[in-house]
């Protein structure tokens, strides 16, 4: 099976310009609106979004496979509008499209809503034979959506360290935790109702990383968020038994 389809292609580039446009938004100009600049400013930020869609999809595709499961990247649709039975879309509502340029609009560019899209994971159930079930677990599938923010959010604490790196870095961390958002058809909501102790200790330690990303060095943030990580799932642990 190839690694990406056409439609998932598609996916990422319509995703891809998306965050381009909401991270350059407040780029077209220094002092007053230039087509050039804009225009440089968004590609430039397009191809930056694209790196790390591409690092946080291709890192679910090969967690997923070691589950024998494939995941396909899609861009976030809501098919309701509340919870009730009636309260259902006519069409699916493209959000990660909609929802990402309206709030940088109405902000003038401040607000940067980067939930775009989210993996959709199906089992390989020839290559499951053996395993003890059929088809992929709740936790599995929480473990497998949980890799993609944690990649790029440790990515960006990598390349914190470097100049000239500003600009991935806060695309990286920033979508990082918008998955995270525990909403139908975003990676966080899958790993919320796979696994709350799981999606604690990931919103847990993504949280204090990014608060803490430009006051410490990374290895502290790690100590820091790791264990305030640890002690939020415990918590809810002790809790509930």
């Amino acid at each position: 099976m190839e690694m990406y389809n056409k439609k998932e292609i598609l996916n990422l580039f319509l995703s891809t310009v998306i965050l381009g446009f909401i991270f350059s938004a407040r780029g077209w100009g220094y002092s007053t609106f230039n087509f050039g600049i804009g225009l440089s400013n968004l590609l430039r930020m397009s191809i930056l979004s694209f790196i790390i869609l591409l690092i946080y999809q291709t890192s679910h595709k090969l967690i997923a496979k070691k589950y024998h499961a494939h995941s396909t990247f899609r861009i976030w649709s809501l098919q309701r509008w509340w919870f009730t039975k009636n309260a259902k879309f006519k069409k699916p509502f493209a959000a990660g499209i909609i929802l990402p340029l309206f709030f940088s609009l109405i902000s003038n560019g401040f607000l940067k809503f980067a939930a775009i899209g989210s993996s959709e994971i199906t089992s390989i159930e020839r290559k499951r034979i053996g395993k003890k079930y059929k088809h992929i677990s709740e936790h599995e599938l929480a473990k497998i959506h949980l890799v993609g923010p944690f990649t790029i959010l440790l990515l960006s604490l990598i390349l914190i360290q470097f100049p000239g790196f500003d600009e991935i870095v806060k695309i990286a961390y920033t979508l990082s935790i918008f998955s995270m958002l525990p909403i139908s058809g975003l990676d966080g909501a899958k790993i919320f109702f796979g696994s709350l102790p799981l999606y604690l200790f990931g919103v847990g330690f993504i949280s204090l990383s990014i608060i803490l990303i430009h006051l410490l060095a990374p290895i502290w943030i790690l100590v820091i968020s790791i264990i305030t990580a640890i002690i939020l799932s415990l918590i809810f642990l002790e809790s509930n038994f």
